[in-house]
């Protein structure tokens, strides 16, 4: 009987050399998954009923956001978390970017901010708060 093969990339070698595996190799190998649990118990507030209808970059400044973003991200990780550890777990990022994130040096990418706010639901009021005291 054939055994079924898949070209995946060698990871030990230049990204370009690919090796073959098999399939059940290759479920091995696969990284977790991060699994979103929805509890529709919990009531929601009403998006933006307090908030005027501006447009989003007339109401904050790309720029200041930017160059504000690690240590807003700092103090999010610091009330929510108890160690750069615990960051690095939920995160499912290495302790290296989670202490990096803690300090202050850089920010998270677009996907932990999704991860943050669709499993925090205070997240959201506490960026804003953290802009209303810089601003």
């Amino acid at each position: 009987m054939p055994h079924e093969y898949l070209l995946v990339p060698s990871f030990h070698r230049m990204p370009s050399i690919y090796e073959r595996i098999s399939k059940s190799e290759t479920r091995r190998m696969s990284r977790p998954r991060l699994t979103l649990i929805v509890n529709n118990d919990v009531p929601c507030d009403e998006r933006c009923t307090d908030v005027s209808q501006k447009a989003w970059s007339n109401q904050f400044d790309p720029y200041t956001l930017k160059v504000n973003a690690p240590d807003l991200w700092s103090s999010y990780f610091r009330a929510r978390f108890n160690s750069p550890r615990e960051v690095a777990l939920f995160c499912d990022v290495s302790f290296q970017t989670a202490l990096n994130w803690w300090g202050a040096v850089t920010a998270p990418t677009s996907h932990i901010a999704l991860l943050v706010i669709l499993t925090d639901p205070n997240a959201a009021s506490y960026f804003q708060n953290q802009l209303v005291r810089v601003a």
